[in-house]
């Protein structure tokens, strides 16, 4: 039994022949830019016998082809389904004019920062895309807060940041993919982008729909993380390429090897402070202040002596001083 069911032809009238109303729970999209992604070759240093023919470049009517790929990804999205658009600043207004008369609801405006962009002179370097996260009006959207990292998980350095609040900032600082010996279309995505987006925001055996695969980063990416794909490419080259390769996963593979995120959450979290608990925090910061020690390490050993978080322990301290 396959695990994917791919088309290679236009997503507005394949969608609306293929896929019922409310059948994806979540959508990942990297629209062409209309930007004649045909002629990037001149701009990056890679080798034009590893890229395939055929890309197919947007139609000169941008918003109409956005605001009709938009209308049937909004009809086969669930009504807790998820999607996201990743684009450039050129195209930008047009997504947002269209998710707008679509009446879409927008959970996140993300930033992608990646490691390289094109070299100008005239103007600033682009080294970032949006990443723009829609839901339907009232929907309650799959979120896994904890699928990559544990509230209680700090970064290695002295400052031991938490790596959960890192990784839930609205930038993310991925690199792109450096290979140039392999065989790609005219622009692809890191797969590290695509896999975290599919973690917090389905679980395993959800369907999830890509309507321009070029690369078929989203169809890896979801088939070794168990889920399922649905999706179109207009380029034949690139289908032919890739729909063999797919048929190669092992459908679930990467959660074999997935990391297993431990959940520690404070003893006392979600209950209620008492007014001689909140006397003994004052006592006992008052005395470890004057003893010297820093806000910041006594926050911490109030969270531990009292099993509370530490945006509570903050509360607290804000309502005693």
């Amino acid at each position: 039994m396959t695990n994917f069911c791919i088309w290679n032809e236009d997503c507005t009238t394949g969608a609306l022949k293929w896929i019922k109303k409310e059948r994806v729970d979540l959508i990942l999209c990297d629209p062409p830019f209309g930007l004649q992604e045909t002629k990037f070759d001149a701009l990056y240093k890679r080798n034009k016998d590893k890229v395939l023919d055929g890309y197919i470049e947007a139609p000169e009517d941008y918003f109409q082809f956005t605001l009709d790929w938009m209308t049937q990804a909004k009809r086969i999205l669930r009504s807790n389904g998820s999607m996201y658009i990743i684009v450039g600043h050129t195209p930008l207004i047009h997504i947002l004019n269209a998710a707008d008369q679509l009446n879409l609801k927008t959970i996140n405006h993300c930033i992608w920062k990646f490691n390289f962009g094109t070299n100008t002179t005239k103007k600033f370097v682009t080294s970032h895309y949006h990443v723009l996260y829609y839901t339907k009006q009232k929907a309650k959207p799959t979120f896994n807060t904890y699928c990559r990292f544990g509230p209680q998980e700090k970064t290695n350095d002295k400052k031991k940041k938490s790596l959960l609040y890192l990784d839930l900032e609205d930038v993310f600082t991925i690199n792109k993919d450096y290979a140039p010996d392999e065989v790609k279309n005219v622009n692809k995505l890191p797969e590290e982008l695509i896999k975290k987006l599919i973690l917090y925001s389905s679980n395993s055996g959800d369907v999830v729909c890509d309507f321009f695969m070029g690369n078929f980063t989203t169809a890896y990416a979801a088939l070794k993380l168990g889920r399922s794909v649905v999706g179109f490419e207009l380029n034949e080259k690139a289908f032919n390429y890739h729909k063999p390769l797919l048929e190669d996963i092992e459908f679930g593979c990467d959660l074999k090897t997935l990391k297993k995120v431990e959940v520690i959450k404070p003893e006392n979290q979600g209950k209620p402070v008492t007014d001689i608990e909140k006397e003994s925090i004052k006592k006992d910061y008052m005395i470890w202040l004057e003893s010297g020690m820093r806000k910041k390490e006594i926050t911490e050993h109030l969270c531990e002596k009292y099993g509370r978080g530490r945006f509570s322990i903050k509360n607290i301290l804000d309502s005693v001083l």
